[in-house]
């Protein structure tokens, strides 16, 4: 079998990919694996109500390990992709990533979608050493701590994202509504990491705006339907010119069914821009935001929309399959580069650390844009996007920057 001499990072079609042996990409059976399997680790909710994101991040992540296999990237190695569900559940995730941490031959994990799951998976990985990179998770608080303008602390050297964070998208949203009128508007969270976070953003940009919050309410996603109606009641109350919901779209589509269009558009982030918002009951004219541009919208995404239609997923890549596919591709050049970097190119757990380095030097083309971290993990790109639901799909309104 063929052992190719070095692995290196390279832009073809303005799409981070890795190739082996001078670029010249083989088919597996002609790669050398004698040296075992080496694992890309994934967690994220795979059944559930978020189990459609899920699946969009798993099947990104293993066109990723595909394409790794098929170019050699790894010499002397077979790649493989070790899918765990979280079900959305920090409890979940943190023994998934119990389970992966197990496995020596770990080089580093994609996930987690939730922010409240990343709080509990980053300990686990971190004191394992195992290198993270999240294709999803926005809330401020997992790369800055706890009060990230006033004194930002960065808890976990092991994690990164490549999207950007709820300080960009809630004060993009704030900043939307204002610029469109919107001087009153009632704020509903869902408790959680992620839906308090954004809210929160939201609120600091809306009221240095000008707007005015006239009810900030909290109403858990499990909350009974009483509790919903009480929160309806109040909204109405208030008279608000639009709704900012802070939370994921199992719960924004009924309360903006309940809502019933008469306190404006229900607004909010990327847990709510999801094809199930309008089944759950999202009402026409509603609006969100997401993370990065619409994937097939990119020129330098294309070779990925085609390769992961080719590759027969009976699921859509959605929002996240292609930061999941840049998420993996991150992992497996950082560990490519320090595996064929050692002598004789033995994968050992004690490389992980220099895994993790390798990662905070990322500097590549993705194809969701510019790939690299500044010193608390977060990418350098912030691009979020406005989308408005008509009938019954999110359309695209306008990216920023």
């Amino acid at each position: 079998m063929r052992r190719c001499a070095a692995m290196a990072a390279v832009v073809v079609g303005a799409a981070l990919t890795l190739t082996a042996c001078g670029g010249s990409s083989s088919s597996p059976g002609d790669c050398d694996t004698d040296r075992g399997t080496l694992t890309v680790g994934l967690v994220a909710p795979l059944s559930g109500d978020l189990a459609n994101i899920g699946a969009g991040m798993r099947n990104g992540a293993d066109l990723a390990v595909r394409e790794a296999n098929e170019q050699c990237a790894i010499p002397g190695y077979r790649l493989a992709l070790d899918a765990r569900d979280d079900r959305a559940d920090p409890a979940t995730g943190a023994a998934a990533a119990r389970d992966l941490v197990a496995n020596p031959d770990l080089i580093g994990v994609v996930g987690t979608y939730n922010s409240s799951t990343a709080q509990a998976v980053q300990p686990v990985l971190g004191e394992a050493g195992v290198v993270q990179v999240s294709p999803g998770n926005t809330n401020t608080s997992l790369t800055r701590g706890a009060n990230p303008v006033t004194a930002p602390l960065r808890q976990y050297q092991t994690y990164f994202r490549v999207v950007a964070t709820d300080a960009v998208q809630g004060p993009l949203a704030a900043n939307f509504l204002a610029a469109g009128g919107r001087s009153r508007v009632a704020v509903v969270s869902d408790g959680n990491t992620y839906g308090e976070g954004i809210a929160n953003e939201f609120v600091k940009q809306f009221q240095t705006r000008g707007g005015q919050v006239v009810l900030r309410q909290t109403l858990p996603a499990a909350a009974p339907a009483s509790a919903r109606d009480a929160t309806v009641a109040a909204v109405r109350a208030a008279r608000p010119q639009a709704v900012f919901y802070g939370g994921e779209y199992p719960a924004g589509g009924p309360l903006a069914e309940a809502l019933g269009g008469d306190a404006g558009p229900v607004m909010g982030g990327d847990g709510m821009v999801n094809p199930g918002y309008a089944a759950a009951g999202g009402r026409e004219g509603d609006l969100g935001t997401s993370v990065g541009a619409p994937p097939e919208t990119l020129p330098g995404a294309r070779a990925f929309v085609d390769a992961y239609r080719a590759a027969g997923y009976r699921e859509g890549y959605g929002e996240y399959g292609a930061f999941s596919f840049d998420a993996a591709n991150v992992v497996l050049s950082a560990a490519g580069s320090v595996i064929t970097g050692r002598g004789g190119g033995e994968w050992s757990t004690d490389q992980r650390p220099a895994v993790t380095q390798a990662v905070q030097s990322s500097d590549a083309d993705g194809v969701t844009g510019s790939i690299s971290f500044d010193r608390f993990g977060d990418v350098g790109s912030d691009s979020v996007t406005v989308y408005r639901l008509v009938s019954g799909r999110w359309i695209p309104e306008r990216t920023q920057p």
